[in-house]
């Protein structure tokens, strides 16, 4: 098939192109050329050019399009709220129309910033959204825009991985600290379900085969706080913890508001596909056989260091 991925320079793009170009034809987009292989066309232009992106989705008469695309910096979008919605809203809207029109399906990357986060329990597809902040607000428009059509499918998720550009990821950022010794703030009242990349892009792939539609949280089987996260990752990388640092999200003073509990349920997800969903332990070992396996040397463009200073 024809696969159009938005955002595809980033971190779960870039995945997916891993997992997907060898029996797919994949047609990426983003506003800077990401990994390069056989089967993968690349147009680089702004999303919110509505004029390239409609030429760009007409040009190819995709089947699918993977949109991942997202300003995923809470701040950034409370200070830009217009361009939030513009990205997350007005363009999903419009690939869906184009999909839904020419008969292609729409695969919409959604988020787990969608609830209150009051909840005691992971959050479920049937649970009430309250979005608190622009991002997730703006999420939520889009996958209103997507229900709206058929043959759509949206994943709320919560990913980890080892980043393509200058900015660490969060598992990237407390590797990066537990190796230089800085002080790690995490939040021992913050829960999240994070999966890893790769992992997604594996299920993706099942999804588009199966040809699956509707709503799935597509996260990891379990939550954890961010502190606890951390001490987890200093084990599995072999590294001393002594530097983190439990704190709460009420002592750093966040004027963006947030939920707490971000943590999903991924049962729906794996009765559908069969299959376990890894745990957020299973994720951070992946990470770690990533780097052991030498599979950081390709993307940072450099010989592999083993004692983990490849971002220096």
């Amino acid at each position: 098939m024809k696969i159009g991925i938005t955002g595809a320079s980033g971190m779960l793009g870039t995945a997916l192109i891993d997992r997907l170009y060898l029996e797919h034809k994949i047609y990426a987009t983003s506003r800077k050329i990401g990994i390069k292989k056989d089967r993968v066309r690349w147009d680089c232009f702004d999303l919110l050019d509505v004029k390239a992106l409609h030429s760009w989705l007409e040009v190819n008469d995709l089947d699918i399009v993977i949109h991942c695309a997202a300003i995923v910096n809470i701040n950034q979008c409370e200070k830009t709220p217009d361009v939030a919605k513009d990205l997350h809203y007005k363009t999903t809207k419009i690939i869906a129309e184009c999909l839904q029109k020419n008969g292609g399906r729409l695969i919409y990357i959604s988020t787990d910033h969608l609830f209150d986060g009051k909840k005691s329990g992971l959050y479920t597809e049937k649970d009430r959204v309250n979005p608190l902040n622009i991002y997730a607000q703006t999420k939520l428009e889009g996958e209103k825009s997507v229900l709206s059509i058929k043959d759509s499918l949206i994943l709320r998720t919560s990913i980890i991985g080892w980043s393509r550009g200058e900015k660490l990821s969060f598992a990237e950022w407390i590797v990066k600290g537990l190796v230089e010794k800085t002080r790690l703030n995490l939040f021992d009242d913050v829960f999240f379900s994070p999966l890893h990349v790769s992992d997604l892009s594996d299920i993706v792939s099942e999804l588009i085969k199966k040809q699956v539609i509707g709503l799935y949280n597509a996260t990891s089987s379990n939550s954890l706080s961010k502190y606890d996260f951390g001490l987890m990752t200093a084990n599995i990388f072999g590294l001393k913890s002594n530097n983190i640092v439990k704190s709460t999200i009420q002592e750093k003073k966040i004027t963006v508001d947030r939920p707490l509990n971000m943590g999903l349920s991924s049962r729906k997800l794996s009765s559908i596909i069969n299959k376990k969903i890894p745990t957020p332990k299973d994720s951070v070992r992946l990470l770690k056989q990533q780097y052991d396996n030498g599979w950081l040397s390709s993307i940072k463009g450099r010989p592999l260091q083993k004692d983990y200073h490849f971002w220096e």
